[in-house]
């Protein structure tokens, strides 16, 4: 909600974030309640005439919290079972599974340049006000509640696409993010990332030429580009993608697109900077920290930001070669993390340890390494690990510690070819056959 009307009369205007609560009881049908972060409360029952929306309060309670990167929202809310409301607070009996409330939390965030609107429960929508849309809340176990079959709308066709692509169906997934983009009542937004979908899936088909004619179909001309990016680099075309991109000024694209046009573009220059020649790698080692950098600032996804830490991580390590910036970069990616499970992760264990064995720092190499619990994994990444862990024991000159951790590699039946041989040649240079 960008603009509302307070009950003096008076208009209270929202250009940054808000969040906002929709709530339906099992009593009323439904409330609505924003708050922004400075802690300013709006609160609408949407379930009485319009003229009357603004003429309810819903009593709440509100506390927030402004970091340098994110800020938090707590709410409570009164509940009343009286279907008189003498309060004006949510009439509502407690949620059971027979009889559940149903709800959204929805997020605005409006800059000078580009919005972005998210939901616990996408609408596929315009508005967040699609109430046949909210999710159930009640107290119990997990259940799934039926649907009516034949309904289907944007969200549910491009569910369907997505769990197509990650069984490899490419070609039928693409057909359905392609019918999407053709919806007459899809949005810009939605066609976009349909297209953006489709392309990805002609590339997974080794079909480029498809992919770079839709990305030219993309309405919005930031995801466009950005497709465009992803289509050179899948083909390993990094000079072509500087050469069209290098120069464009990402600081006037809408935010919500920056992180990952950033990203992509810091890639190339990295991979430049490792295949060109001195000067030019030189300059390109330097614009892909700049990008890195600039994609971490605008990317809040956990999963990408923990790709971004690595690559960064990487670039200052083999490309900048400061192995103090490095390692802070890798750290970020396990510090305060109690479970270690993805590839991102693993690699940023491996690259500080890497940095701190260089620092004959081996027992904080070790106990990093361990933070893996490395005996409880299987298959590649144990294996990885163990290699790494063989190495800094042997640098440690721990030379029987080392021979156990590259004998189990050997053992494992399962490990690939490249960690056998690797394997087999440190056991050689440690006197072993």
């Amino acid at each position: 909600m960008n603009i509302a009307t307070t009950k003096n009369g008076d208009q209270a205007i929202w250009y940054g974030d808000a969040v906002e609560i929709l709530l339906a009881t099992n009593s009323h049908s439904y409330y609505q309640i924003a708050v922004n972060p400075a802690g300013a409360l709006i609160d609408l029952d949407r379930g009485a005439s319009r003229n009357n929306w603004f003429n309810w309060t819903s009593k709440a309670e509100v506390a927030t919290r402004i970091e340098n990167d994110h800020w938090t929202v707590e709410i409570r809310i009164p509940v009343i079972q009286d279907e008189n409301d003498p309060l004006h607070q949510v009439i509502g009996h407690k949620p059971t599974q027979s009889l559940p409330w149903h709800i959204n939390v929805c997020r605005q965030r409006i800059r000078s340049k580009g919005s972005e609107h998210s939901a616990f429960v996408p609408t596929s929508k315009l508005s967040f006000h699609a109430p046949m849309k909210f999710g159930h809340f009640y107290s119990g176990q997990s259940h799934e509640f039926p649907a009516d079959e034949t309904v289907s709308d944007y969200i549910i066709m491009i569910r369907k696409a997505d769990a197509l692509a990650r069984r490899k169906q490419d070609k039928e997934a693409a057909m359905i993010y392609e019918s999407l983009a053709v919806d007459k009542d899809a949005t810009d937004f939605q066609k976009s990332a349909a297209l953006r979908q489709a392309a990805r899936c002609a590339r997974s088909l080794r079909q480029f030429d498809r992919a770079e004619e839709l990305a030219l179909e993309i309405p919005i001309t930031s995801i466009a580009k950005t497709v465009q990016m992803e289509n050179l680099l899948t083909q390993r075309s990094f000079d072509n993608a500087i050469e069209k991109y290098g120069s464009e000024d990402l600081e006037q694209w809408p935010f919500t697109q920056i992180g990952t046009f950033a990203f992509l573009r810091a890639k190339a220059y990295a991979a430049k900077a490792t295949n060109a020649n001195e000067d030019p790698a030189d300059r390109a080692k330097h614009q892909a920290e700049t990008d890195f950098v600039l994609a971490l600032r605008y990317t809040s996804d956990n999963r990408a930001r923990s790709s971004i830490l690595v690559n960064l991580a990487a670039n200052r390590e083999f490309h900048l070669k400061n192995d103090d910036e490095a390692l802070a970069a890798y750290r970020k990616n396990f510090a305060g993390i109690e479970r270690i499970g993805s590839a991102d992760q693993f690699r940023s264990l491996q690259g500080a340890a890497r940095i701190l064995t260089r620092k004959s720092q081996f027992d904080r190499a070790l106990a990093v390494l361990e933070r893996a619990k490395i005996e409880t994994l299987s298959g590649f990444w144990r294996n990885e690990l163990l290699l790494s862990r063989g190495h800094t024991y042997s640098v440690a000159n721990r030379k029987a510690d080392a021979l156990r951790s590259y004998e189990l590699v050997l053992k494992d039946k399962s490990a690939v070819a490249n960690h056998l041989k690797e394997a087999k040649k440190n056991l050689e240079q440690l006197g072993q056959k």
